[in-house]
């Protein structure tokens, strides 16, 4: 106490959200490459440095706190902030031109979570990338295949406003004509409350 004042004293909040995740690169090719430096937060691209909801660190879990996948819904703790959580259905989608795709990912419906699916845009596709494997986003519990190597995005390219990107298999591909085919990956936010997902 100073005078009539209580001095506050700042307490630390963990802030392990505010970095970038690593990207999976275990394998280091020289000194001062990724797979060497390991940059980001989590232990690992699938280990979480902190506890989810459920009392893990898996980064990926089901709905429901496990990882059996009834509902082919993939939860990222990595994305959690507190209050919601990016899911993932599971599987990619048909291949369908890119205004088709944006419709058919609103119009989506799994178990009890019957609204708020859209189509993943560029950044969500990028922060599932697994850059320890040759195929990106080709591993449990994503389930990209080798024969789709090439997925819509929900972003329009601004300098192209006919196209959009597309995210391939093998890292960022460039911009197609909407008006061309494609498999998507279809995402939602879900409100956490306690253990429960809305």
């Amino acid at each position: 106490m100073i005078g009539n004042y209580i001095k506050a004293v700042a307490v630390a909040v963990s802030r392990s959200t505010a970095k970038l995740m690593k990207t999976g690169q275990t394998t280091s090719y020289r000194t001062g490459d990724d797979g060497d430096l390991e940059a980001g937060r989590n232990t690992s691209f699938t280990v979480l440095a902190e506890n989810n909801v459920f009392g893990n660190t898996n980064r990926f879990t089901d709905e429901l706190g496990g990882q059996t996948y009834t509902n082919n819904i993939v939860i990222d703790w990595s994305t959690y902030d507190g209050s919601t959580v990016l899911g993932w259905l599971r599987t990619s989608q048909a291949s369908v031109i890119w205004n088709t795709g944006i419709d058919t990912a609103l119009a989506l419906s799994i178990g009890t979570f019957t609204t708020g699916w859209r189509m993943a845009n560029i950044t969500e596709m990028l922060s599932i990338c697994n850059f320890s494997v040759s195929r990106y986003i080709t591993y449990s519990p994503i389930n990209g295949t080798a024969a789709n190597l090439s997925f819509w995005t929900s972003t329009t390219n601004p300098g192209a406003t006919t196209q959009a990107f597309r995210f391939d298999n093998f890292g960022l591909g460039s911009s197609s004509a909407k008006s061309g085919a494609a498999p998507y990956y279809a995402v939602r936010t879900f409100t956490v409350t306690g253990t429960t997902l809305s």
